[in-house]
């Protein structure tokens, strides 16, 4: 009787353990460089973007940031500060948006050029800032 209760405790514990979420990575410079994010969600709701349209972040050598932020491109130089990010003087280009793609660049350029606590996940990154929250999936240029 005593083996059948540990056998369903060691059950119970494994599957646990299987269904926890992996631990996020260590954000560092490597962590981060090199990569290209496609933005999935905005405050937990699905981006409803044509294929190719979705705004973006790839961070590229020395942290240099640039990408599409609904419909207008930015770029700036990214500084991490223990696990948070953002984008330091942050320049966009000036086209009129609009909606959704004008949610969307609010909700980016907000998040990206102040101080964003970060999760950084194998294939996902997400950004929380004091407003929204952009979840990220990474989709390198090349593999």
């Amino acid at each position: 009787m005593s083996t059948r209760i540990l056998s369903v405790i060691a059950l119970t514990t494994l599957l646990g353990a299987c269904a926890s979420p992996p631990p996020s990575a260590p954000l560092s410079a490597q962590s981060l460089q090199h990569h290209h994010w496609v933005l999935e969600k905005i405050d937990g709701l699905p981006l409803l973007a044509e294929k190719g349209k979705a705004p973006d972040l790839e961070i590229g050598e020395q942290l240099r940031a640039n990408g599409s932020a609904g419909c207008n491109r930015y770029f700036g130089q990214v500084e991490l500060q223990g696990s948070q990010l953002r984008i330091k003087q942050m320049a966009s280009t000036m086209m009129l948006c609009q909606s959704p793609q004008q949610d969307w660049e609010r909700a980016m350029t907000s998040t990206l050029s102040d101080w964003s606590e970060v999760t950084l996940g194998e294939q996902q990154l997400l950004l929380k800032g004091t407003q929204h929250e952009l979840q990220f999936k990474l989709q390198d240029w090349v593999r």
